[in-house]
């Protein structure tokens, strides 16, 4: 088990909690779906579905962000997929973008 991967997840979730601005949406989702999602909330400890949803959108939206770009960060390091420039090319790319 990654203990290191684990701490880094747990003190992004817990900066995320501490720092985030509630903003109001409406969401329209089908009756099973919503039932679903209550009865789930319920089992695994949630407040409520709200809550229920905020992490699903914490983890997908922001902490597999962080995982996606820390396996980019892990393979530069190893060589994977790292295309190689020198001094010009590196500024035409970045100019580029």
């Amino acid at each position: 088990m990654n203990y290191r991967k684990i701490y880094v997840v747990i003190n992004t979730y817990k900066y995320l909690l501490v720092f985030m601005t509630l903003k109001q949406i409406s969401l329209s989702i089908p009756d099973n779906l919503l039932e679903a999602s209550k009865e789930y909330s319920k089992e695994f400890g949630y407040k409520n579905v709200q809550e229920f949803i905020l992490e699903l959108l914490r983890r997908k939206v922001l902490i597999e962000k962080f995982e996606r770009y820390h396996q980019i960060e892990q393979d530069m390091k190893k060589g994977k997929n790292v295309k190689r420039f020198d001094q010009k090319d590196a500024i035409d790319y970045l100019e580029s973008l």
